[in-house]
């Protein structure tokens, strides 16, 4: 009898890069069942994935006919990754300023 070999484990940071490529399906079956293994045991990336879900599901159902060229996907995601790190840096000043 073989074992399956052992999911590897994501940390916050990479789910949430990845929540995007999750939602629309963009990502191997193999990494969308470690996501969704993280998700399941993590209350703040799935409130926060929540949040994702609602947000995309309000865009398909005013835009379900138009799809965004690859080219643009891509360009947002990053955009979106810059945003999210300029908010981490935010947050972690804000930390150090507390101390």
């Amino acid at each position: 009898m073989t074992a399956e070999p052992e999911k590897p484990k994501l940390d916050c940071r990479e789910v949430l890069e990845e929540v995007y490529l999750y939602l629309d399906e963009e990502c191997s079956d193999r990494r969308r069942g470690v996501i969704r293994d993280h998700l399941e045991e993590c209350s703040p990336c799935l409130s926060e994935y929540g949040i994702e879900q609602e947000v995309r599901t309000i865009v398909h159902r005013c835009c379900s006919k138009e799809k965004a060229p690859d080219e643009v996907k891509t360009r947002l995601r990053e955009k979106l990754s810059a945003i999210e790190q300029v908010s981490e840096i935010f947050s972690e000043a804000a930390v150090e300023r507390e101390r």
